[in-house]
C-alpha cells in the first residue's frame, strides 16, 4: 500500500477504504508518511468529499489515536446513566452551554431522578471571529480547564459533569491534522469539520449529542443549505456509532444574548440563571436545547413541552444559579473573587457609548463584524500564542427589530487602548443599520430540526 495511490484513488471522487485510510493515519502518525503527502489527501477530500461509510471509518480512526473516557466505574454504581452533551458550531456571543449544562443537572435531579444524566462536556477555544467556551470559563480566576481523564472522572462522578478542554490523550490525530488544515486551505470541507468534531465527542463515550448548527452572517456555514449539510453528516457518523443524536439549526446573524466578551458572557450567564430578565432569542435556544437533551436521556419519555415547562419554572425562580456556581468552584475557579471583579472592573476600562444617528428600527447588527472587531480590541487571539484581555466586550441594549429614537443607546464597548476608538466607531457604524420603516420577519433563533431516529 503506498500513500501515493491512496491520495490519487481519492483525487478521482472514489472512496477510500477503511484500510487505506488506517494506513495513511497511523503511517502519519510514526512519520512514514509525510506532512505533504496527508495535506495532498486533504486538499482531494476538500474537492471530492467522502462518503458514508468513508467518513464513519476515518472519525473512528480519529478518534481510537487517542483515550476514550471509561464507564465500567461509574457503570457499577448507577448502570442506568445516560451520558449526553452537546456541541456548537461556533457564533459571537454563543454562551449556550454555561448555562445549559447547571440547568439541565438540577431540572434532572429535582424533577426526573429516574434518567440519571451525565454530561461530560469536552469543549474548545475561540476560533476565528467566534468565542470560545473554554475562554469564558477562564474569564472566573483559577477556573482549570485542562483536567487529565482520571481527575475529569471523579469531577464527573461527584457532579454528574465537567467542563474541560481536549487534553493531549484525546483523539490527538486530530490536533495534527487541524494543524495542518489551517495550513492548507482545507478548513472549510463538511467531512473534514465533521471527523473533528466527532472524534472528540466519541472519545466522551456518549449515548447522546444534542448539536446547535449555527447559520448566517456570523456563522461558518453562511446558508440553510450548507448548514444541513454538516447537520447531518454529524448526525450520520453519531448514527453509525450508536449514538442519539439530534441537530438544531440556528440563525446566527446577530450576537446571541446582550453580552458578548468572555467576562461579560459569564455576568449574563450568572444573571440569566438567577431568574433577570433575559433575552428572548437565548431562552429560546436553551429551552428547545435543554428540552431534547432531556427528551434524549428519559429515551423519549419526557416530552419536548413538559421539558421546556420545566426548565423555564427552574429559570424564573433561580433554582440552578447555585450549581453554576459550583460549575466552577468544583474545577478551581474563585466565583466570589469573579464577582467582586465584576464590580469594580468597569471603572477600570473605558467605555463608549453607540447611539443611533436617527430614529426608526434596527435592521441589522452584523455578528461577523463585531466578532472580529472583539477579537482586534483583544477579546480574541490573532496567534496562538495570544493572551486574551477577557473583560473587552458589548453590552448590548436593542436587536434587530427593535425600535430606537434619536441619539437613544444602541450597544455599550467596554475597551482598554484608547487608539482603538476610532476603529470601534467605524466598525460599529457598518455592523448596525437603522432603517425608517418597521422591520418586518426578524428571522427567529431556531430555523429548522434535524433529528436522528
Amino acid at each position: 500500500m503506498q500513500a501515493k495511490e491512496i491520495i490519487t484513488k481519492k483525487r478521482r471522487g472514489e472512496a477510500n477504504s477503511r484500510e487505506e485510510l488506517e494506513f495513511l493515519l497511523k503511517g502519519f502518525l510514526s512519520g512514514e508518511v509525510k506532512e505533504y503527502q496527508v495535506s495532498a489527501w486533504l486538499m482531494a477530500v476538500f474537492f471530492r468529499g467522502m462518503r458514508e461509510k468513508e467518513l464513519s471509518d476515518w472519525t473512528e480512526l480519529m478518534w481510537r489515536s487517542g483515550s476514550t473516557f471509561p464507564r465500567d466505574r461509574a457503570l457499577k454504581s448507577r448502570p442506568h446513566q445516560y451520558w449526553i452533551d452537546k456541541h456548537s458550531t461556533g457564533g459571537v456571543g454563543d454562551k449556550t452551554s454555561l448555562i445549559l449544562v447547571p440547568l439541565l443537572k438540577f431540572v434532572s435531579e429535582k424533577y426526573f431522578p429516574e434518567i440519571s444524566i451525565r454530561i461530560p462536556m469536552v469543549s474548545g477555544r475561540g476560533l476565528g471571529h467566534t468565542g470560545g467556551t473554554l475562554d469564558k470559563l477562564e474569564s472566573v480566576p483559577g477556573f482549570q480547564t485542562r483536567l487529565q481523564i482520571e481527575k475529569a472522572q471523579e469531577v464527573l462522578e461527584a457532579q454528574g459533569f465537567f467542563m474541560i478542554g481536549q487534553t493531549e490523550s484525546v483523539a490527538p490525530a486530530d490536533r495534527l491534522i487541524y494543524s495542518l488544515r489551517d495550513v492548507t486551505g482545507t478548513i472549510e470541507s463538511i467531512p473534514l469539520i465533521v471527523s473533528s468534531i466527532m472524534s472528540k465527542k466519541l472519545s466522551e463515550n456518549l449515548d447522546g449529542i444534542l448539536f446547535d448548527v449555527k447559520t448566517g452572517l456570523g456563522a461558518f456555514m453562511s446558508s440553510v443549505d450548507e448548514a444541513k449539510l454538516l447537520a447531518q453528516g454529524l448526525l450520520s457518523v453519531a448514527k453509525s456509532h450508536g449514538v442519539d443524536a439530534v441537530a438544531l439549526i440556528t440563525q446566527m446573524d446577530e450576537p446571541l444574548g446582550y453580552k458578548t466578551g468572555n467576562f461579560l458572557e459569564v455576568e449574563e450567564c450568572s444573571d440569566f440563571l438567577k431568574g433577570f430578565p433575559r433575552d428572548k432569542n437565548l431562552e429560546k435556544l436553551i429551552l428547545e436545547s435543554a428540552s431534547w437533551m432531556l427528551f434524549l436521556s428519559s429515551r423519549k419519555k419526557i416530552s419536548l413541552k413538559e421539558g421546556k415547562k420545566v426548565c423555564l419554572e427552574v429559570i424564573e425562580k433561580g433554582e440552578a444559579h447555585p450549581l453554576f456556581v459550583q460549575m466552577f468552584e468544583s474545577q478551581g475557579g474563585d466565583f466570589k473573587g469573579f464577582e467582586k471583579e465584576r464590580e469594580s472592573f468597569r471603572n477600570k476600562y473605558l467605555c463608549f457609548d453607540f447611539k443611533a444617528e436617527r430614529a426608526g428600527w434596527i435592521s441589522q447588527i452584523h455578528a461577523r463584524i463585531l466578532g472580529v472587531l472583539l477579537i482586534d480590541m483583544g477579546g480574541g487571539r490573532t496567534t496562538k500564542e495570544a493572551k486574551i484581555d477577557n473583560k473587552v466586550g458589548f453590552e448590548v441594549f436593542k436587536k434587530t427589530g427593535d425600535s430606537v429614537t434619536l441619539g437613544e443607546t444602541i450597544l455599550k464597548v467596554y475597551y482598554k487602548n484608547p487608539q482603538d476608538l476610532e476603529k470601534i466607531k467605524s466598525n460599529l457604524l457598518e455592523a448596525v443599520k437603522i432603517e425608517s420603516g418597521r422591520i418586518k420577519n426578524v428571522a427567529p433563533v431556531l430555523i429548522v430540526r434535524e433529528v436522528l431516529e
